[in-house]
């Protein structure tokens, strides 16, 4: 079994995204087609709120790809989510950065606990 975590997860919405730039839709018109409020679209694609039953048959009925391959990419999010927390929660790492304006930035923009 394959026990590997992505470095980065990928939320459903950017492939919603992906879908909706292949298709030259807006997020305006993925709304009229799929049923769903523009604020639900919106939400979907910049990953504020996840596919759920009820979306997952909407996008099926605006794209054509199944209410199961949503349901699954949600699934899997939810899950490599869950695996990098776990696996992120003691990791030190040191970074031999000589400007230290530099490393208090890039401690603040990814939430890095900083000792210089």
């Amino acid at each position: 079994m394959n026990n590997t975590t992505p470095f980065i997860v990928t939320h459903p919405g950017e492939l919603i995204r992906d879908e909706m730039r292949e298709r030259g839709l807006t997020q305006k018109q993925l709304a009229v087609l799929s049923g769903l409020t523009p604020t639900a679209v919106s939400e979907l694609v910049r990953a504020r709120r996840n596919v759920t039953e009820e979306i997952a048959l909407s996008l099926e009925k605006a794209l054509g790809i199944p209410k199961v391959m949503w349901m699954n990419l949600q699934a899997q999010y939810d899950h490599d989510t869950a695996e990098q927390a776990t696996r992120c929660e003691n990791v030190v790492v040191t970074i031999p950065v000589s400007d230290r304006n530099l490393l208090r930035d890039l401690s603040r923009k990814f939430g890095w606990g900083c000792m210089m």
